[in-house]
């Protein structure tokens, strides 16, 4: 088989395997110092509409700096030598994700609908982003990393921001 799983193997697949993923902390350095740029996102399955990191799976056959350029053009409206990542970037931060029956405590992420590894990474994209039309952001917004406590966000996304820029480190 080749091309993308039906839905009802792909729900099989997700219930029995860790799926790969990788995800993006945008970062910039606004007035008011260092911002992370999170989306406005509503998850079809789940029905939430939250703030949450730019990322999702790597698709077969697709290295780590292919997966997060194609994760970037897909989210946002941006210029090509921003999502050229050069070859082999290494993580800042790796994240694990748990389903509700496999949820382990307050430093993993919370996924109703799989477990997963990620690896993160924190990107400077510059000081204006746009979500793309038809993407899954509806909105972008920057949040200091220190402020994300009152944002409704994804569960998770507060830890993976901040231990991904911890990884970076970013001064």
């Amino acid at each position: 088989m080749s091309g993308p799983l039906d839905a009802e193997l792909w729900a099989r697949v997700q219930e029995s395997v860790p799926i790969l993923c990788v995800d993006v902390v945008p970062f910039r350095r606004g007035e008011t110092g260092l911002e992370v740029g999170l989306i406005r996102r509503t998850f079809a399955d789940t029905a939430d509409e939250v703030w949450c990191h730019v990322g999702g799976r790597v698709q077969h056959g697709e290295t780590t700096d292919e997966a997060l350029a194609r994760h970037l053009r897909e989210t946002f409206v941006l210029p090509d030598e921003l999502t050229d990542l050069g070859t082999d970037p290494q993580p800042h931060h790796v994240m694990q994700w748990f389903p509700g029956d496999l949820r382990r405590g307050p430093t993993y992420g919370d996924d109703p609908r799989k477990h997963a590894l990620s690896l993160c990474f924190a990107l400077d994209l510059g000081a204006e982003l746009t979500t793309r039309t038809g993407g899954e952001g509806t909105d972008v917004q920057w949040f200091s990393p220190t402020g994300l406590e009152s944002a409704d966000l994804w569960p998770g996304t507060q830890h993976l921001v901040t231990a991904t820029l911890a990884g970076a480190a970013l001064p």
